[in-house]
């Protein structure tokens, strides 16, 4: 591995939500640097036209407020308000993009946060001023984490109050062959199911599952989660389940492997068994 491909895969495991900030927006430099991180994500769906907005936020912002953060983020220079228009998996397609643009500003030395908008579409739309078929899922704030030791304090205190520092272990999300029992991957799909553990999830529900079968590594995720609550909130799995799937696609790239994954549309005759709890999404194919 180069040593670019090390921060790579450093990054993945390192990101994690921040919450406080310093109040200094960001260079210019800075900002190109975000910029390129943008263009750098890649499609899931080459179909959806997946676009972002960067834009600053003044001091005292409602934005975090009025989407039900207020208290829990202070003081975010910069939001990033990603969409996609298009109607094939808007919501994995947004996860997917999205989390791997988080990644990349981990390696820039930047931290972020994302600020779920499922069931406040239409609030995000008209503040931004987007088309009326866009759909989003969550905003990115980001900018230089505050170093101050109460800020830091704050951080790991609602990291331990979500659940975001006890993350499942491996042999709990894999499985090998069927779902008869969970099973720790094999060494060569460890450092992908590592990544994926890493993946930030909404309330960190952690709803992926994986069946590695035939060669192939399949994604599930659960289909009722209680701690995504009712309605709208649901819809967070497929979210998710694209913010594990960058993880992992951006593993591959810092370990030099190829693999795509193909999304599950209706009944796909190759489809493995599965329980009902869990909802196929997505299936990689590794060149090993």
């Amino acid at each position: 591995m180069t040593s670019a491909e090390i921060d790579l895969y450093r990054a993945i495991l390192a990101r994690r939500s921040v919450r406080r900030y310093e109040r200094t927006p960001l260079a210019q430099a800075e900002l190109a640097r975000v910029y390129e991180a943008i263009a750098a994500a890649r499609p899931l769906i080459a179909a959806n036209d997946y676009r972002v907005l960067l834009r600053d936020l003044p001091a005292a912002s409602d934005l975090t407020a009025a989407l039900g953060a207020y208290g829990r983020i202070a003081n975010p220079p910069h939001v990033l308000v990603p969409y996609v228009l298009g109607d094939r998996h808007p919501l994995v397609e947004l996860g997917f993009r999205t989390e791997q643009i988080a990644v990349r500003l981990t390696a820039l030395g930047l931290g972020s946060c994302f600020i779920g908008c499922l069931g406040r579409e239409a609030q995000v739309r008209a503040r931004f001023q987007l088309p009326p078929s866009a759909r989003l899922a969550a905003l990115l704030v980001f900018g230089r984490p505050s170093g101050a030791t109460a800020a830091r304090a704050v951080n790991r205190l609602v990291r331990e109050i979500t659940g975001a520092t006890r993350k499942l272990p491996a042999d709990r999300i894999f499985f090998d062959g069927d779902f008869s029992r969970p099973a720790a991957p094999p060494a060569d799909l460890a450092p992908l199911i590592e990544a994926a553990r890493h993946a930030p999830s909404a309330v960190d529900a952690q709803p992926w599952r994986f069946l590695w079968r035939g060669g192939i590594l399949h994604l599930f995720v659960k289909r009722w989660n209680p701690r995504y609550g009712p309605g709208d909130g649901q819809s967070y799995r497929l979210h998710d389940g694209g913010v594990c799937m960058g993880n992992v696609a951006l593993a591959l790239e810092a370990l030099g492997r190829r693999g795509s994954w193909n999304v599950y549309e209706g009944d796909d005759p190759d489809l493995p068994e599965h329980p009902e709890s869990l909802m196929p999404l997505a299936h990689l194919e590794i060149d090993r």
